[in-house]
């Protein structure tokens, strides 16, 4: 007899993630024309997951919502227009992935080699695509300024910039948790700024800020004239503190970055690419993420918990 399809709802706004979910049962999903019927076999969990259970997320559903930024899983059923066979792994970038069966265009998933692990193609639409995205166009020589640097992502960033040649500065908490990618690891602080000019490699063309609050401004003040602050989490703040008078009176633009308006703006040949991209750096080793607990949909408030344990040192999954 089959086991029913499941899948995890955001039903009620709650300070506590775990309140904020339910496992119902899931219709089963019709196949798009020019698409497939996925079954989801791997999905993290994300800080932007739990951004979006805690209310903190500028996206705000009409409840009960679907749940879930990536994953990857195994096609089942193919439409008549589709480019796509039965058994091929894909990884998904977007659309509620907590749950048993998905139906997505082709051109909403990520085709992958058949030997790809599939906990490891499951990662590979968020971190890994924002550390390229963010990256892209930043020269072999010059320098990145990284904080939350023990971060997944953080970690991703440093080890692609490594590969091309581009020198970065790791900004920790503690030197206990020093990401060995980093050319330079500092502790940060109030005069941050002054220990980045005295040991970056080069003056820092790009800051990436995870932290956001008063460590945007940290980080603001550690560029040179002509480059960039760039926001992409709010791991510390839901407001960005900027020095006035640097804004006004220097060269140094502020932005922000967003995975997936990034990766819908991208052409079908440049997904490609990256993709391909994304495989030869899970074959090397550069991508590869750490996963400390594996749990089903039904146990996705265990999961939750695991999540928001200090100290954690892996991704925690939901597979199925």
């Amino acid at each position: 007899m089959n086991r029913a399809l499941r899948q995890v709802l955001y039903t009620t706004p709650h300070e506590d993630p775990l309140q904020t979910v339910a496992v119902v049962d899931q219709a089963p999903p019709a196949c798009p024309d020019d698409g497939v019927v996925v079954a989801v076999k791997a999905r993290p969990i994300n800080p932007a997951d739990m951004l979006m259970l805690e209310g903190r997320h500028v996206y705000r559903p009409e409840l009960p919502a679907q749940i879930g930024i990536e994953g990857a899983g195994v096609v089942v059923e193919v439409g008549a227009r589709s480019r796509l066979a039965v058994g091929a792994l894909v990884a998904i970038p977007s659309g509620g992935t907590w749950r048993d069966r998905m139906a997505l265009r082709d051109d909403d998933v990520l085709a992958l080699p058949a030997h790809v692990d599939v906990a490891q193609a499951s990662m590979l639409c968020v971190n890994p695509f924002t550390a390229l995205g963010m990256l892209e166009g930043v020269a072999p020589g010059s320098t990145v300024l990284v904080n939350a640097a023990s971060s997944a992502i953080a970690g991703l960033v440093l080890a692609v910039a490594r590969r091309r040649g581009v020198h970065t500065v790791a900004v920790v908490r503690t030197l206990r948790a020093a990401p060995p990618a980093a050319d330079v690891v500092l502790v940060d602080g109030d005069d941050l700024a002054a220990r980045v000019r005295e040991r970056a490699p080069s003056p820092v063309t790009l800051a990436l800020d995870a932290v956001a609050g008063d460590a945007s401004g940290r980080m603001f003040d550690c560029v040179a004239d002509g480059g960039a602050l760039v926001v992409y989490g709010l791991l510390g703040s839901d407001r960005v503190a900027l020095p006035a008078a640097g804004v006004v009176f220097r060269d140094v633009a502020v932005r922000g970055f967003s995975r997936l308006r990034g990766f819908r703006a991208m052409t079908a040949a440049r997904r490609a690419a990256i993709t391909a991209e994304l495989v030869q750096m899970l074959a090397d080793g550069t991508l590869v993420t750490p996963v400390e607990g594996t749990y089903a949909l039904d146990d996705v408030r265990a999961a939750l918990a695991h999540h928001q344990r200090p100290g954690r040192a892996g991704k925690v999954l939901l597979t199925s």
